[in-house]
């Protein structure tokens, strides 16, 4: 009885331990980490690929894995607080659009982030799974009335800043209805002219032409093409408002018109913004006595607007985040990458400059900004009709027939964001690893068999 007692103890209380076999590390870092093949399995077997049958499995367990789980090799993106120079455009936005051969610093561009430590080229050699090219435009997006004014020298004292109205005459401005010191159609020193300012959709319509001017060509070299097609097949612009919606609202715009005179002025614009801050009601008086009545008023100070842009997602439908690449390619450090947006529709590429040009000028360069934009290029920016009666005849308040010139053309400012950026997703691997491929044309071709990856570098 004992001998049972003490043997049920020991099985009572005999610790219970578990052998557990170490998990192998993950395969995704195996192969980031840049894990070559082993050489002694490899020669051992009387079958090169089943010597490599571990490693390709990891090969491809890596490159097939979920998309989202694959790092950014590289990335570059630029932001622009606003449209850009002439010269901006001509250099970064002509033939061809290079985000990676940029560098840190491309003129005209407000910042750059970037990942890159030599503009143009991997500092490792890399597996290229995916490709990203990212269209970000500003989400909201109105247009308000306002007049262009000469930007002051100095802080503006009592009585030297010009009202605003929404619309006024050549005798108003002649007559110093709107201020003493107020020209460009009277006699004043200033130049005041009506103006429109265009929030956010210029950056939307950039995008929409920029997708279709330009094909996303990757090249090897010279004449080898990994892939060379319609920019709009890849391109992805993240959402902005709720998913597949938009909606309509209204905003004061007083911040924005701030933001846009700041830019404009550091740029060597000599015009302001003024948005409306009068309504014209009529005039009283004939001939050179004609003068215009004014009353104050906030209307045009609130816009309406349209949150989520001009829904450009849609029109590329189907289109995701990142595009994975049919096959992947292992690409060699220090050669150029040579994925850029290639100018494809002349047409197309000169509308996306125009309207992303400060001076709306397109392919011709060399405009001032902001410009005066007329109906035809043979119309003037002056006052229409003669001034003379019965052309252009307005009934004053005081009930007599004025002949009236009113402005011809507008001043354009334009403002919001713009972002691009253009990105690879895959894995780094090793020089030995690389090195190891290349030496051995029998190792080589049974990894391309086995795990589809091509070598993006002729010589390989």
């Amino acid at each position: 009885m004992g001998e049972i007692v003490r043997s049920m103890r020991a099985a009572t209380f005999q610790p219970k331990f578990k052998m557990v076999a170490r998990p192998e590390p993950s395969p995704l870092r195996r192969i980031g980490l840049g894990m070559s093949p082993d050489l002694r399995k490899i020669r051992a077997a009387e079958n090169v690929g089943v010597g490599l049958a571990h490693f390709c499995d990891w090969v491809k367990d890596s490159v097939n894995c979920p998309i989202w789980n694959m790092p950014v090799v590289e990335q570059v993106r630029w932001g622009m607080q606003g449209p850009q120079t002439d010269i901006s455009v001509k250099k970064n936005f002509g033939a061809e659009i290079d985000l990676f051969g940029s560098g840190k610093s491309p003129e005209g561009i407000d910042y750059v982030e970037t990942t890159m430590a030599q503009p143009g080229e991997f500092q490792t050699h890399t597996i290229a799974c995916a490709i990203l090219f990212h269209l970000e435009p500003e989400p909201l997006c109105w247009t308000a009335f306002g007049n262009a004014w000469t930007h002051p020298a100095g802080t503006v004292g009592a009585g030297g800043l010009p009202i605003s109205p929404d619309v006024f005459t050549a005798l108003d401005a002649a007559n110093g209805c709107l201020g003493a010191n107020v020209g460009g159609h009277g006699a004043g020193t200033d130049f005041f002219s009506s103006a429109v300012l265009e929030w956010g959709w210029w950056a939307n319509y950039v995008s929409w032409h920029m997708v279709r001017g330009y094909n996303l060509r990757w090249k090897i070299g010279q004449h080898t093409n990994i892939m060379d097609e319609v920019l709009r097949h890849s391109a992805y612009m993240p959402t902005n408002g709720q998913e597949g919606s938009s909606s309509s609202s209204e905003v004061d715009i007083d911040n924005f018109v701030r933001r846009v005179n700041d830019r404009y002025d550091s740029l060597g614009s000599p015009l302001d913004f003024l948005k409306v801050n009068r309504i014209r009601i009529g005039s009283v008086g004939t001939g050179a006595a004609n003068f215009g009545i004014f009353r104050p008023s906030n209307d045009d100070q609130v816009v309406g607007a349209t949150y989520g842009g001009i829904d450009l997602r849609s029109l590329l439908k189907g289109n995701s985040e990142f595009r994975k690449l049919s096959l992947p390619y292992l690409v060699k450090a220090g050669i150029p990458i040579g994925l850029i947006a290639q100018e494809c529709d002349t047409d197309q590429a000169d509308t996306m400059r125009a309207y992303l040009a400060l001076s709306q000028v397109g392919s011709d360069f060399g405009g001032v900004f902001p410009p005066t934009v007329t109906d035809d290029e043979n119309i003037p920016a002056i006052s229409d009709g003669t001034g003379v009666s019965p052309v252009g005849l307005e009934r004053t308040l005081d009930s007599q027939n004025q002949a009236q010139q009113v402005n011809a053309g507008r001043v354009v400012f334009k403002g919001g964001d713009l972002k691009v950026t253009l990105g690879i997703k895959g894995f780094e691997v090793t020089e030995d690893w690389c090195n190891m491929l290349h030496n051995n044309p029998d190792l080589k071709d049974a990894v391309m068999s086995e795990t589809n990856i091509r070598f993006g570098t002729q010589g390989a």
